[in-house]
């Protein structure tokens, strides 16, 4: 009689292959769709329909159409960078592209989730002061189609990217040699080797915040603890953040403890300036009128106060949130070396 026991087969995922190329396929149509954009918004700063706006819709210094046109090519051509980039990581079944939309899918839902909260407590009171009138029925069409489309642009679409590429038989796809049925022994699946996805999210948060610097392209102002900078001071400040950013963001990618440290001592430098800022200057209409914001738009917060009101609960929220996945990310550094 045999008496030897049957040996456990490990659990086999199916491949993925299939699905990881029609999502990146899908990922190049959106990057195609930003680099349209880019001609779109050089047609609306330096085309014809610029000659269509008023003079003085246009701030004045530096936030010209030519600044306006170079920083929408510059967000909308590196947002076509990611969505290209990723697609073909995508197709070609590679953890990076699995990963780097894990990143921006989470981003993108975390953003989305803000700006669709804002939006259900602005857009009401916003169509109920339109000088134009406009049936009830209708103002509640419009209210639900515009929260509907942004609720499916920038909540359901990125929830289904994050859903997708957090699968374990997609994460074993990419980890196959040629996106090949893949057996795994653990319940966790195959392991990945390298940085884990929070501190990945944590580090390009950082690496965008190199970009604050660019802020002296529009307006040389900023305000820390209610206190409003301009000229020099302010593209010191701008500066600062910049460069801290840029290093903690290397520091982090290296799962270095000093990283994590400058993001969090940022995080909680900025978190209360704004509270002692709103304490100092709740008029937020007020404040930026001190920064020097333009006419038309210091006019459209006047004539939308909701909108002013959304900005510091999306600001508190904003913040809270980051502290918290901050304080979540502290596991991930070894504590036992050296910073």
């Amino acid at each position: 009689m045999d008496s030897t026991l049957p040996v456990a087969v490990p659990p086999a995922y199916p491949s993925r292959r299939g699905w990881l190329i029609a999502f990146g396929i899908l990922e190049i149509l959106m990057g195609c769709a930003f680099l349209l954009m880019i001609v779109f918004s050089a047609f609306i700063f330096l085309g014809p329909a610029a000659a269509s706006i008023p003079s003085h819709a246009m701030a004045p210094g530096p936030m010209s159409p030519v600044v306006l046109m170079v920083f929408a090519a510059l967000q909308y051509g590196l947002l076509a960078a990611v969505f290209i980039t990723a697609g073909v990581g995508s197709i070609r079944c590679k953890n990076w592209a699995r990963i780097m939309m894990l990143v921006v899918s989470g981003l993108w839902l975390a953003c989305g989730l803000l700006g669709t909260l804002m939006m259900v407590f602005i857009l009401p009171a916003i169509m109920r002061q339109q000088p134009v009138h406009v049936a009830p029925g209708i103002q509640d069409a419009i209210v639900v189609g515009v929260i509907a489309f942004m609720v499916v642009l920038m909540v359901l679409l990125p929830a289904i990217f994050l859903f997708f590429y957090s699968r374990k038989s997609v994460r074993a796809t990419c980890l196959a040699p040629k996106g090949a049925q893949v057996a795994t022994s653990t319940d966790g699946g195959v392991a990945a080797p390298g940085l884990p996805v929070p501190l990945i999210i944590l580090g390009v948060w950082q690496a965008l915040g190199v970009l604050s610097v660019l802020a002296v392209l529009f307006m040389r102002v900023t305000f820390v603890f209610g206190v409003v900078l301009h000229g020099a001071a302010a593209v010191l400040v701008l500066l600062s953040q910049s460069v801290l950013s840029g290093y903690a963001a290397w520091a982090i990618f290296r799962q270095k403890l000093i990283g994590w440290q400058i993001a969090l001592t940022l995080a909680s430098f900025w978190t209360v300036s704004t509270l002692v800022t709103f304490v100092r200057k709740p008029d937020l209409l007020q404040l930026y009128r001190e920064m020097g914001f333009s006419a038309p738009m210091l006019d459209t917060y006047q004539q939308f106060p909701q909108i002013l009101s959304v900005t510091w609960v999306g600001m508190a929220v904003g913040m809270t949130a980051l502290l918290v996945f901050l304080l979540y990310t502290r596991k991930f550094f070894p504590t036992d070396k050296p910073a």
